[in-house]
């Protein structure tokens, strides 16, 4: 593909990412609104309202997200000879991803958590028979459980770029490269013993 089309592709995905994008935030925003204004007229009638529809608008804005971030790499940075110019934007693209990933997310699930679902430490989620653990009465809150997450989120999340990375570097090793033949001191191909 040429750098041309690489460009093409790539700003085509940046403006539909960017589309995506408002478009998710302002459904968002109007199915958090309440549903009538100060003076009693009705707000966004024909938007869904609760903590699932506006949680599905901030996936499909994250997901705009990643399509300018993606749209952009590929658009100046990807096949192209590498520079300090394309090094620096490739480390802000890399470094705008991972601030969507280990802090807009794991916020907005607190959020989330906390908030619409309520779950705090008064709602249990699991109580273990005291017979499991030496008679004592133990259990887990929802608050636990929103907390597991959050602290095995980023563990998942390191991992998963890592190893995205490493097989991303190891496609370029993996092409089949032909043995070079060997060139005697006359400068003619020479041929192994075997054939």
């Amino acid at each position: 593909m040429t750098n041309g089309r690489k460009l093409a592709v790539g700003l085509t995905a940046i403006m539909l990412g960017v589309v995506v994008t408002i478009a998710a935030s302002m459904f968002v925003h109007a199915a958090e609104s309440p549903t009538t204004d100060a003076v009693g007229n009705e707000l966004y009638s024909l938007v869904p309202r609760g903590w699932f529809p506006a949680t599905l608008g901030q996936l499909v804005a994250v997901g705009g997200i990643f399509m300018i971030l993606g749209g952009s790499t590929f658009a100046f940075v990807y096949g192209r000879p590498f520079t300090w110019a394309r090094a620096a934007i490739g480390a802000w693209l890399f470094t705008a991803m991972a601030l969507v990933v280990f802090a807009v997310i794991p916020n907005q699930w607190v959020a989330l958590t906390q908030g619409s679902l309520e779950w705090t430490p008064q709602k249990i989620l699991v109580t273990i028979p005291p017979a499991l653990v030496l008679g004592n009465e133990l259990s887990i809150s929802y608050a636990t459980l929103q907390q597991m997450i959050v602290g095995g989120y980023p563990v998942v999340m390191l991992i998963l770029i890592a190893t995205v990375m490493v097989q991303w570097q190891k496609r370029t090793r993996a092409v089949k490269k032909p043995k070079p033949t060997p060139i005697s001191a006359f400068g003619r191909p020479m041929k192994d013993g075997s054939g």
